[in-house]
């Protein structure tokens, strides 16, 4: 065929004319490129039977546009592809600086009360920042005046009673204003912590309610590039760092920082040179920060990289948990899984450990300083210790009068406590900039207006609604997520009001697709879509337009609630209230009535989320009595019934027939199975991106060499037969009415039992581990050292602050009793010692860096990995339970791990520090002064009351959110079935369920703030107070002479470095309760009933394949009060064998137990009595899982994929294939052509769930993935029924094939697939209630035959 023969066409490649842009060769050779294109195209729609059986097509098709994409990059691709934009392949986006929200965007969502509360707020720290600069002042003036009147005592023996009398009234002032400064801490403390507690979260759960609808509203297009899969986890990590940097730490930071301005201005009004000469190594300390800061940053975006991806693998693994458990994939993904976490865990050891060394360096430095300043300060003391100068400045009122030991130390220690809040501020801006780093995805969600956008209102409503006149002009659309892949060229079609059209085609022609454009999940590139003769569809409101449609999925999805509330969804989302009598009737209409009356509930059954508890057909009868409540004017059935029994898919067809009888309901069908759509007024036939054939049943079939004409014959309807034969007319259920049994489904995950079998936590308490349960699970002799050695470290780092005091007060001290001339060498053998306090703070520094950085982050990937591994050897009766839900397991996996690797992280080395520094203080003040010492343990208990009233506090918070379905559930749920919340306007109720979900646990951390706040407040008013005491009574004890000035200064010194830190502990209660209550979930994932699959137990054996049942009763573990098989009047639950070789075919009505039948087969489940054998010797209760499920294929109804390429997918069958081996499986389960046709063949990305695929693409590559194992039992559930015809036909002969080498079980609804079965078993009544040949089921006239004459028994013959 001759493709260079131009066509008078316009291009889609082209630049437009008056562009004038590209290079000046491109336009004429992309011009003879898009000629060969089209021409490549004419001929699939003229010669549709031959190009199709011609595999040029492919290659001459991909030859032509590998040539064209190149100069389609090369210049300007014009109007088609404007809004389309090529990736760059060596863009590596994690090695980028991250964009940041500004701060005045983040408190955008803040009201004016809350604003106004935000600054006094500001104003209340504000003074609790300068409590610490306040403390410095007061301690210069005590020890000055001390000093003084101690020098004076000693020398002017005659002034002692007025001497005495002026240091009591000295002492008294002094005391009352250290109590006075507790006291004004007390409450800016507790009022603003509590504010920004209060208001961060006020905001943080508007932003949370306001993305969660913004994620619901935004379009189609958005999705196709926003993994749905790791959404929730990703975006739940970015609202909790929001969360945090808009609440507490961002006004820490800011009081900090008034600490720091406070601090330096006291030490400059002291001693202005020495404050400059110190000043000098801040630029030095700032430039190693940056520094290091920098290089932690890299690290810590690339841990957190992996980390995402090891949540990804995690989130899919367990909503595919049965496909994952049928392949023996857990070692794949506990692997996978094992690797990202390793590797996260390695950098984040690496980025701790750099944090600590900074922290160590420039804690060495200051010490460093120290030596220089204290020498400095000597010297100026020294010159001005004359007596005249010390009594003229003592009764003068001239500030800076001298040079004093106390305005020298508490200068150095002004300049140091400046730059130590200066670095206090460093975690709290790292917080704040995590939070403006992870609000940019968020709020570009929040801003982003999406084109199509079902909150909007703007468009037209139509008065008295929609006609259903649909008319499709001159469409050209490709998919933004693969615009080299265009779907339409040149699409017409024209439906009129009341018509039932059906779209057929193969599979990715684009079928689905028109159910898209008419949903307006996209709108076409090019052309128009008319709706009523005169409204562009873009022209209609969204949401007014979608109230109008009525749309069935192919994958059926309900929500967690009631089936009443389900159904009358179809309603309620726009406002109207359904009745009874109107649930009823719709589930009438879908034949769904019937099985609904026969759960225990009926209509008030509780859904908790998953198809544990349906059938694919129960749930999809559901799914169109929903989309019938709302009485639509355009019904759109996206194989709608392709999960439906015989008998189901007739009364729904006849429903449906009957409702376009007596209302206009312009009706739009996808369907495979054509018996389906053969009284469809018009069936149009879509190949090469455009309409093929048109015309009805009876016209197309007639047509020589047509493609619909090939389709049927495919399908043994030929064109004799009677159009209405493929279906029967109403027949009442009773003829072969089976017992609605609760069913497992084919979909994947979990699900939730009823309201009354969920157990009710007690309110007031929660589980928490214990830490010796933690000690446990750090295990290993090394591990043991690592955590030793960085608790020793952070006590050596503890320690050093109160030591300080030692050489401190010996230093200062020498200022008052040495001599001039001896004091600079005295204080110079003290000075020359911090060197050793230099050395320690680093060494210190490094051992906490290396021991509790690896600890920490090692027990955090030991979780993580024996968590996720343990999950995935779980029974899938323990999937069923409502607390294992996938949002709720990998919120295990994320952030309650994190919890509790603070637990033995640098969190602990917090805590062990400021414990060690408050313990040496105490036994530095016992040492010099025991009166002092005891004092100071007698305000210990002040100091920590507060925090262990916290502990309690947050005990009982936690509970407020232990039932109901999480809010990370919810919007997992709402997220992975977008489709139909759109279809349906549920946007508002998935939020506002969100909303109420969210809202225990936001009231419960409000409370937590208040709580926090009040801990805050007292802790400051504790220590404070303890200083007023210890003062009060060493200076007593100095006046009684019981000890001299060096003990009390040491003591008073060593007390108030060491109380600086219980704070820190105090504080710190609240994340170690988080930390052990986090612990006792993780904890639960580590027990319950196994798979089995990893076990060594069981008999390992080849097996022949003989399977037999006999008397078999079954339940679900999480409802076994339902049985599936059990013992009737007629038969004693299931009896039925299977010689190896042969093949069986499981039929009956949707919930009769087919699939229940291959699970047990696959060991998902163990039955609950009778036999179920193999190979005549063994029980499946004794067969080695693994063993078992290695020689099983098994293909499910809705296939699932796993991120990652075509190859790695087909691979997971088996690990160890061959790339001859990949691609005879693919050819067998004809998915080879197309794959070749994907962007990079073989090693094309599939996508999250493989969702660049279509479902029949998806059902191939599930195939090829089965028998690639070549397995000795091959399951197929529904394996063909998302195929399209042709494909259907080519898969089930090569299935056939495969069958005569191995044991087949299969469950389907179009008979066609299994007559050609060694013995067919009609399930029903808990039993088999027929079991033969096709011959021999036909001729006995009962459920079978009447079945195979609903679906065409006039064409047994047919191919």
């Amino acid at each position: 065929m001759d493709y260079n023969n131009e066509k008078q066409l316009s291009d889609p490649l082209l630049p437009s004319a008056e562009s004038g842009s590209g290079p000046e060769a491109a336009p004429g050779r992309r011009s003879s490129i898009f000629a060969k294109t089209v021409g490549i195209a004419e001929d699939v729609v003229t010669r549709p039977v031959d190009i199709m059986k011609s595999s040029t097509f492919v290659d001459d098709y991909n030859k032509v546009r590998a040539e064209a994409l190149p100069l389609t990059k090369a210049g300007d691709t014009g109007n088609f592809f404007h809004n389309f934009r090529w990736g760059d392949p060596n863009h590596d986006p994690t090695q980028r600086e991250i964009a940041k929200v500004s701060l005045w965007r983040m408190f955008s969502y803040s009201t004016v009360r809350e604003r106004c509360l935000m600054v006094l707020g500001l104003v209340l720290s504000t003074f609790t920042g300068l409590g610490i600069p306040a403390w410095l002042v007061l301690l210069a003036q005590s020890l000055d005046t001390f000093s003084n009147i101690g020098m004076l005592l000693s020398k002017v023996e005659d002034s002692q009673d007025n001497m005495m009398d002026y240091l009591m009234k000295e002492l008294t002032s002094l005391c009352t204003a250290f109590a006075v400064v507790g006291l004004i801490c007390l409450v800016t403390g507790f009022g603003y912590v509590s504010i920004f507690s209060y208001t961060g979260e006020m905001q943080s759960l508007r932003i949370q309610k306001a993305f969660v609808r913004a994620s619901l509203n935004q379009d189609a297009a958005w999705f196709d590039t926003h993994n749905r899969e790791t959404l929730p986890t990703k975006m739940g990590t970015a609202l909790v760092h929001i969360n945090n940097g808009i609440g507490r730490q961002i006004v820490d930071v800011y009081s900090n920082a008034i600490s720091a301005a406070g601090c330096l201005a006291v030490a400059l009004v002291l001693n202005t040179k020495l404050a400059l000469v110190m000043l000098c190594v801040v630029p030095f300390a700032f430039i190693i920060l940056m520094l290091f800061n920098f290089c932690i940053r890299r690290v810590k975006r690339r841990a957190s990289a992996e980390n995402s991806s090891a949540g990804g693998i995690a989130t899919e693994s367990l909503a595919g948990i049965k496909t994952v458990a049928s392949l023996c994939a857990q070692p794949h993904f506990t692997s996978l899984y094992s690797h990202h976490i390793s590797e996260s865990s390695r950098l984040n050891i690496r980025a701790s450990f750099l944090s600590s060394l900074v922290a160590g360096v420039t804690g060495g430095l200051f010490y460093v300083t120290y030596i220089f300043a204290f020498y400095i300060g000597t010297e100026q003391v020294a010159e001005d210790m004359e007596r005249i100068t010390i009594i003229r400045c003592l009764f003068s009122q001239e500030q800076n009068c001298r040079v004093t030991g106390a305005s020298v130390m508490c200068c150095i220690y002004g300049v140091i406590l400046c730059v130590t809040f200066f670095g206090l501020m460093g975690p709290g801006l790292s917080v704040v900039n995590l939070a403006r780093s992870a609000a940019v995805e968020v709020f570009d969600t929040l801003l982003r207006q999406p084109p199509i956008d079902p909150s909007s209102d703007k468009g037209t409503r139509i008065d008295g609604g929609v006609s259903g006149k649909i008319e499709f002009k001159k469409l050209c659309f490709t998919y933004p997520s693969a615009p080299d892949r265009p779907i339409f060229y040149d699409f017409n079609l024209t439906i009129e009001p009341g018509q039932s059209v059906a779209l057929v085609g193969p599979s990715g022609s684009g079928k689905s697709t028109i159910a898209r454009f008419l949903l307006r999940f996209y709108d076409p590139n090019q052309g128009s879509i008319i709706i009523d003769e005169k409204y562009p569809l873009n022209t209609l409101n969204i949401s007014w337009f979608r109230s109008q449609v009525g749309y069935v999925a192919q994958d059926p999805l309900l929500f967690p609630g009631t089936i009443r509330d389900n159904i009358a969804m179809g309603l309620n989302a726009h406002g109207e209230t359904a009745t009874n009598e109107q649930v009823y009737q719709a589930a009438k209409d879908a034949c769904a009535h019937d099985f609904i009356l026969g759960l225990p509930d009926g209509y008030d059954t509780y859904y908790g989320g998953t198809s544990v508890q349906f059938s694919g057909g129960q749930l999809q009868r559901i799914c169109i009595a929903r989309a019938l409540i709302r009485n639509p004017s355009i019904l759109i059935l996206d194989e709608a019934t392709s999960a439906l029994d015989q008998m189901s898919e007739t009364h729904v067809q006849n429903a449906l027939a009957h409702i376009r009888e007596h209302k206009k309901v312009t009706t739009v069908t996808i369907a495979h199975r054509l018996t389906t759509i053969i009284d469809s007024d018009t069936i149009a036939v879509i190949n090469g991106g455009k309409i093929a054939e048109l015309g009805d049943h009876k016209t197309l079939i007639e047509k020589e060499n047509g493609i619909y004409r090939t389709l049927c014959e495919s399908q043994g309807i030929k064109p004799e037969d009677d159009a209405t034969s493929g279906l029967a007319t109403s027949t009442d259920d009773a003829d072969i009415e089976t017992k609605s049994d609760v069913e497992d489904g084919k979909a994947e995950g979990s699900a939730m039992p009823l309201d009354d079998e969920i157990p009710q936590d007690d309110p007031t308490e929660v589980p928490q581990a214990s830490m010796s349960s933690i000690w446990r699970q750090i295990g290993g002799a090394r591990a043991f050292v690592e955590l030793l050695i960085g608790i020793v470290g952070s006590g050596l780092v503890g320690c050093l602050s109160p030591c300080e005091s030692i050489l401190t007060a010996q230093i200062v001290t020498n200022f008052y009793t040495v001599d001039v001339d001896d004091m600079l060498q005295a204080n110079k053998e003290f000075i020359v010692k911090f060197f050793y306090f230099a050395l320690a703070a680093l060494v210190g520094n490094m051992m906490v860096g290396y021991g509790l950085g690896r600890s920490g982050n090692k027990l955090a990937q030991k979780l993580r990995i024996k968590s996720f591994g343990s999950m995935m050897n779980r029974s899938m009766g323990w999937f069923d339970l409502p607390e294992h839900t996938t949002g709720d397991l990998t919120s295990i996996l994320g952030a309650d791990v994190e919890a509790v690797s603070g637990l033995v992280g640098l969190p602990l080395g917090y805590r062990v520090r400021a414990l060690v520094s408050l313990l040496t203080g105490i036994s530095i003040a016992l040492k010099y002064s025991i009166e002092v010492g005891i004092v100071a343990v007698m305000c210990v208990p002040l100091i920590m009351i507060a925090g262990l009233v916290q502990s309690c506090c947050v005990r009982r918070r936690f509970a407020s959110n232990t039932e109901g379905l999480s809010p990370g559930t919810i919007m997992e749920q709402g997220l992975r079935g977008i489709a139909s919340v759109q279809a349906y306007g549920l946007e508002s109720k998935v939020g506002a369920d969100y909303e109420v979900a969210l809202e225990p646990e936001s009231n419960g951390k409000v409370k937590q703030g208040m709580v926090a706040g009040a801990v805050f407040g007292f802790t400051q008013f504790s220590v404070f107070v303890s200083f007023a005491l210890v003062f009060f009574v060493g200076s007593q004890l100095l006046i009684q002479v019981k000890i001299d000035f060096i003990s009390f200064f040491t003591s008073v010194l060593a007390v108030m470095f060491g109380a600086l830190g219980a704070s820190t502990v105090a504080a710190d209660f609240n994340s170690r309760q988080k930390g052990l209550v986090a612990a006792a979930r993780i904890y639960t994932t580590f027990y319950g009933p196994s798979d089995g699959s990893h076990e060594d137990q069981g008999t390992v054996m080849p097996i022949e394949g003989d399977i037999t049942f006999q008397s078999v009763k079954f339940s679900y573990p999480s409802r076994p009060d339902s049985s599936i098989f059990y013992e009737s009047d007629t038969m004693d639950g299931v009896s039925l064998h299977v010689a190896p070789g042969e093949s069986i075919g499981l039929v009956g009505r949707s919930g009769s137990g087919k699939s229940t039948v291959l699970q047990i087969v696959m060991r998902f489940y163990d039955i609950t009595g009778g036999s179920a054998s193999l190979d005549k010797k063994y029980e499946f209760a004794d067969v080695n899982v693994k063993t078992l499920r290695s020689q099983i294929g098994y293909v499910g109804q809705l296939p699932t994929l796993f991120n990652g390429t075509v190859k790695e997918n087909i691979l997971l069958g088996k690990e160890d294939a061959t790339d001859d081996e990949i691609i005879a499986a693919c050819k067998l389960a004809q998915c080879h052509e197309f794959v070749l046709n994907l962007a990079d063949g073989y090693d094309t990305h599939v996508g999250p769930g493989g969702n660049i695929l279509s479902g029949g693409q998806k059902q191939r590559v599930a195939i090829a993935r089965a028998i690639i194992k070549q397995p000795r039992i091959l399951i197929l559930d529904e394996a063909t029924a998302a195929l399209d015809n042709e494909s259907q036909k080519l898969v089930q002969a090569a299935l056939d094939d495969l069958s005569a080498d191995y044991t087949t079980l299969t469950v389907a609804h179009r008979l066609l697939t299994v007559k050609n079965c060694t013995k067919i078993a009609f399930l029903g009544d808990g039993g088999v209630l027929e079991c033969g040949s096709h011959e021999e089921l036909v001729a006995l006239k009962g459920n079978y035959r009447e079945l195979w004459n609903m679906q065409g028994g006039g064409s047994e013959e047919a191919e």
